[in-house]
């Protein structure tokens, strides 16, 4: 079972928002074991929006389209594919009644206008939002599975955990998974860790792939679960030969980890006189969920005195070095950490590696 997934709306195709949710939903099919085809984009223009629905049903054999089910004029999703699946529009008094449980409890006038969101394509069947007022919809049509789903990434969320979660579940049980296995490797080239995959992997048939996301070189080896077992003695040796340079496996981030770990203590103060901006931008996404309700200090510089529970310093040592330390609970730990970017010209990349050894640092030792 392979997916396309098609986002409807000209704020997308104009740049105003970055098309998040098909990275968010293609991640959660992968996890079932589900190869995602395509990502497209449409403005809200019903030429487009029909070419590109036809366009993903001839790429998947289950669709997913999001956007284009509010009450406003540009808001006509649903009309595209109830013209696509060829039945007709149906008002549904339960998604109406949603409607307006939802917005009078808010203080909100419920007008008219807002009926335009509980019609559905004949034989469709209907699925809760909770987090907003426009239910989505899952129907076959053309030998596809098509859910429809609205635009604000919190309320696909909220529509998946309800209703498309479990129907994943049992739809896929009898699948057999394409699996990926990952190798975050870091200090060596991008073509030097190609040349040790490729040599190790010679004889070997399997879908390889290699992705830069600095500091980082990624391997990822992709099979069908069913090839698990043969594959074992290859995935052993890649793994052995890439050991001297590996990080982390199969998608684990340090960043998120260290938050993890975090959670529980209620002040911090971070010194990073290195990195410059590159480890703020690492813990910045992770920690932004539960950092209001903790005290938290970031300087570049150690002249700032603070009392908090746990201290993170990055410090210099020389142009090629800095001194990593954690100090909590009466613990001092600390540990120089070697860049092996040596050119003038790699300075920016020695700063990406001491903020991710840092980060590896704290973890393991905060673990």
């Amino acid at each position: 079972m392979k997916a396309a997934i098609l986002g409807i709306g000209t704020e997308l195709t104009d740049g105003q928002i970055v098309n998040k949710n098909a990275s968010w939903i293609s991640k959660k099919l992968k996890a079932a074991g589900l190869t995602t085809t395509a990502h497209l984009v449409v403005p809200d223009e019903r030429k487009l929006m029909r070419e590109g629905l036809e366009f993903c049903a001839s790429h998947g054999d289950l669709l997913f389209i999001t956007g284009g089910l509010g009450p406003t004029s540009d808001d006509f999703t649903r009309d595209i594919v109830t013209e696509w699946v060829g039945v007709p529009l149906e008002f549904d008094e339960t998604s109406w009644k949603h409607v307006n449980d939802r917005l009078s409890s808010r203080g909100y006038a419920v007008k008219d206008i807002q009926r335009q969101q509980c019609y559905f394509p004949q034989g469709s069947k209907i699925l809760l939002n909770s987090q907003g007022t426009a239910n989505a919809f899952y129907l076959e049509a053309h030998g596809k599975k098509v859910f429809v789903l609205p635009g604000p990434p919190r309320e696909i969320e909220a529509v998946w955990e309800d209703s498309i979660a479990e129907w994943l579940t049992e739809n896929t049980k009898n699948l057999d998974p394409y699996i990926t296995r990952i190798w975050d490797t870091m200090g060596v080239g991008e073509s030097d860790v190609a040349v040790i995959v490729e040599d190790v992997l010679k004889d070997v048939k399997i879908e390889k792939g290699y992705r830069v996301h600095l500091p980082y070189v990624e391997v990822k080896l992709s099979f069908f679960k069913s090839q698990e077992k043969e594959m074992a003695d290859a995935l052993e040796k890649l793994t052995e030969a890439l050991q001297f340079c590996t990080i982390a496996r199969d998608g684990n981030d340090a960043a998120e980890l260290f938050a993890e770990n975090l959670k529980q203590i209620k002040s911090v103060c971070l010194i990073d006189e290195v990195t410059g901006q590159f480890l703020m931008n690492r813990l910045m996404p992770v920690l932004r969920d539960f950092m209001t309700d903790q005290s938290w200090s970031f300087s570049k510089s150690r002249a700032v005195k603070n009392s908090a529970d746990l201290h993170l310093h990055v410090l210099p040592k020389d142009e090629h070095s800095c001194e990593v330390s954690l100090q909590y609970k009466g613990r001092v730990l600390k540990d120089i950490i070697e860049a092996p970017y040596k050119t003038a010209n790699m300075r920016e990349r020695r700063h990406q590696y001491f903020a991710e050894m840092a980060l590896i640092f704290w973890l393991k030792n905060l673990s």
